[in-house]
């Protein structure tokens, strides 16, 4: 759990400074809407935020925006998993949790494929091939540099976040778990 929430609030320090550096007029409101609506509020700030020099947007805000939330959507469900892994691991051998997350990754996984495949459609039907945003896009960032990190900063965010997940997060057993003799119970049945 502290995995996530660092990861959260790395996220909302990126979005913070990248409104600044974006010259937009409230960097906290969009702070509070990514920690109230998570991976939409990215969604909609990707197609709000104003351009620098070189970068661009193609499109349209509907096929943008879209991706973006399927991206987002999905980095937080892969991180979510890390954390079920590591839960899991309290409770159950290693062999079987693999097997578990397998026998759920190819059914869940196959039916977010199929979601994400549908929406990207839609998306990709709903686009409009003629629109084409070129920074700069706000007059404050005429003649300002595209930041070093930037964009890919986000990368390192959710890389961080799943590694965090592993070292951070610690298995607790339950009570019932170390109550109960397991060898005992193992040579009842038998």
């Amino acid at each position: 759990m502290i995995a996530l929430l660092l990861t959260l609030a790395a996220l909302s320090i990126w979005l913070y400074q990248d409104a600044q550096r974006r010259q937009m007029r409230t960097p906290l409101a969009w702070v509070g809407l990514l920690l109230l609506l998570g991976p939409l509020a990215l969604a909609v700030y990707w197609t709000r935020r104003p351009l620098f020099s070189g970068e661009y947007r193609a499109g349209g805000r509907v096929w943008i925006m879209l991706r973006v939330f399927l991206l987002g959507i999905t980095a937080w469900a892969l991180l979510f998993i890390a954390v079920l892994m590591v839960w899991l691991s309290a409770f159950l051998p290693m062999p079987l949790i693999v097997a578990l997350l397998m026998g759920l990754g190819f059914f869940v996984g196959g039916s977010w494929l199929f979601i994400v495949a549908a929406v990207l459609l839609l998306a990709w039907v709903l686009r409009d091939p003629r629109s084409l945003e070129v920074g700069p896009t706000h007059q404050a960032l005429v003649g300002v540099e595209l930041p070093v990190w930037g964009d890919r900063l986000l990368k390192v965010i959710f890389f961080a976040g799943i590694l965090g997940v592993f070292v951070l997060t610690e298995p607790a057993h339950p009570d019932w778990v170390e109550h109960i003799d397991w060898q005992s119970q193992s040579t009842m049945r038998l």
